[in-house]
């Protein structure tokens, strides 16, 4: 199999858009499939004044090799309603969603190796009267996981939160010796 990986951009108003076009200015190691929508993609590129070729991709044939630097793989995901940055807009909730579905079960299927999200704002979706406390929960109910554990890793750090998502008169309680 290979070593690919699946990028949600999270909130479309948000910086995850953002991200994605950064990274695309550079050449990837691996291959990297933006689950998102083109069209936000590239008016985003446009907005901060980067280039950027994108590059749909079918899951049924995802790409074996890196995208060049300046082009972006993109899973086709349509938003219900155009993206303003710095504007959320509780109609694209469900898309939100959608490209975690999409990249979750993608690794739950074996079509990449993992996945890499960006942020996503609980109280838009929630807003959206869809109950989301994040993405580790959404996952774990995806993936039908008893217990997992939320990962923050960067070059030579690898912390695995205790606890996620809670009120902070709440944590104290959550950290047992099980738990640990």
């Amino acid at each position: 199999m290979t070593l690919r990986f699946a990028f949600t951009p999270g909130e479309p108003a948000g910086i995850g858009p953002d991200l994605c076009v950064y990274m695309a200015q550079h050449q990837q190691p691996y291959p990297v499939v933006v689950i998102s929508d083109s069209r936000l993609l590239t008016e985003r590129a446009a907005q901060l004044q980067q280039p950027l070729q994108v590059i749909a991709v079918d899951p049924q044939q995802l790409p074996e090799q890196p995208a060049p630097a300046g082009a972006i793989y993109v899973w086709q995901t349509d938003l219900a309603a155009p993206a303003v940055a710095g504007q959320v807009n509780p109609a694209n909730a469900g898309y939100v969603l959608d490209t975690l579905t999409r990249a979750g079960q993608g690794c739950l299927d074996g079509l990449f190796a993992a996945m890499i999200t960006a942020p996503a704002n609980k109280g838009v979706i929630n807003d959206a009267g869809i109950p989301f406390s994040g993405h580790t929960e959404f996952l774990q109910e995806l993936s039908g996981a008893d217990q997992v554990v939320m990962m923050l890793a960067t070059h030579g750090l690898r912390v695995g939160l205790v606890t996620t998502h809670l009120p902070l008169r709440a944590v104290a309680d959550a950290i047992t010796p099980e738990r640990v």
